[in-house]
């Protein structure tokens, strides 16, 4: 398994990981910001295609820090058993909340840190589960796809 490009850097007196999370077909990318200690302090920001993550200077990482959007209530950032970090997303339609159409709402998992193809899962709302449930799902989608 293959790690995404990523560094460490201090921003505002917080110590972040960095991370190009992933690149679109388009060659849009996302930079994702994990902070230290305090996932609710996260966030994350386009990244333009003609950008290079590697070339990106500290900088020039701070500014997207600036610009960089906070996670919104749909989603979530989790430490699987392996220490990979991933960003649950619930999807579906908001009037799906509170579970009234579970089989319109789901969770999609996306590898931060690692190359890993995301993991889909239907049936799950985000906004209803703790992090142990979640984390629960994640780590059985898991074993399933690893033998």
């Amino acid at each position: 398994m293959t790690a995404r490009a990523a560094r460490t850097i201090q921003i505002e007196g917080q110590t972040v990981r960095v991370f190009e999370a992933w690149r679109a077909p388009s060659g849009l990318g996302l930079a994702y910001f994990a902070a230290e200690g305090d996932p609710g302090l996260d966030r994350r920001s386009a990244l333009d295609p003609a950008v290079s993550f590697a070339e990106l200077t500290d900088d020039e990482v701070q500014a997207l820090w600036t610009e960089a959007a906070s996670l919104t209530p749909t989603e979530r950032r989790l430490t699987d058993p392996s220490g990979r970090l991933w960003l649950a997303q619930g999807v579906g339609p908001v009037w799906a909340r509170g579970g009234t159409a579970a089989d319109a709402v789901g969770v999609r998992f996306v590898c931060l840190s690692a190359q890993q193809p995301p993991i889909h899962v239907g049936g799950v709302a985000l906004d209803l589960s703790s992090e142990a449930e979640l984390l629960a799902v994640l780590t059985r989608h898991l074993d399933e796809r690893e033998p």
